[in-house]
């Protein structure tokens, strides 16, 4: 028996030994959703673009989970649409500017349990990479500075179970940093999560 084949047969032996003790302590998932830039006001008109994200979970108790995710947004510029002034000392009203931002955060959880269905709460802190889009000619000033920072965020989930390992899940996160000046970005997500 090659080394390859009796290697395979002892990881298998190893997982099929260990699976009871690991059931339901991992989990992994993936979402999208909408985003809106609430530094300065919210409406839900605003609420677009995009926001997608996976995720890894680890059981450390019960309800309480470590949460890693990554994730990439896009959002308006912290000018955009705001009241910016020239060179020249002119006012004026910056066009749509647009920035993506790659995320990686860790985070805790705490889940109730109402059967079925289970809500919780999270916060957690990560790193957040700036990269603004294309400005149009002229207005390159006012785009958000191509930097990576570290910020914090928080939120409320919900999951309703489908299957036994597999549950739809809602997430509100903000996520709060400063480029420049202080942004606070909030994503509304829906996607599946998978507990192994």
């Amino acid at each position: 028996m090659s080394i390859r084949i009796r290697t395979l047969l002892l990881v298998a032996g190893v997982a099929l030994w260990t699976y009871p003790a690991l059931a339901q302590s991992w989990g992994a998932g993936a979402s999208l959703g909408l985003v809106e830039d609430v530094s300065h006001r919210f409406t839900l008109d605003e609420l677009r673009s995009r926001d997608l994200s996976a995720w890894v979970e680890f059981h450390l108790q019960e309800q309480v989970q470590l949460r890693g995710t990554f994730g990439s947004l896009r959002t308006l510029g912290a000018n955009s649409g705001r009241i910016v002034t020239a060179s020249d000392g002119t006012l004026f009203v910056a066009p749509e500017l647009k920035s993506r931002v790659d995320y990686g955060t860790v985070g805790v959880s705490y889940e109730f349990w109402e059967g079925d269905y289970t809500s919780g709460i999270f916060a957690g802190i990560g790193g957040y990479r700036i990269r603004p889009e294309t400005a149009p000619a002229g207005f390159s000033q006012f785009s958000d500075p191509r930097e990576t920072v570290l910020g914090w965020h928080g939120g409320v989930d919900g999951a309703f179970k489908i299957l036994r390992p597999l549950s739809a899940v809602g997430r509100i996160t903000v996520h709060g940093f400063r480029s420049g000046v202080r942004r606070t970005i909030l994503t509304a997500d829906v996607g599946l999560l998978y507990r192994f």
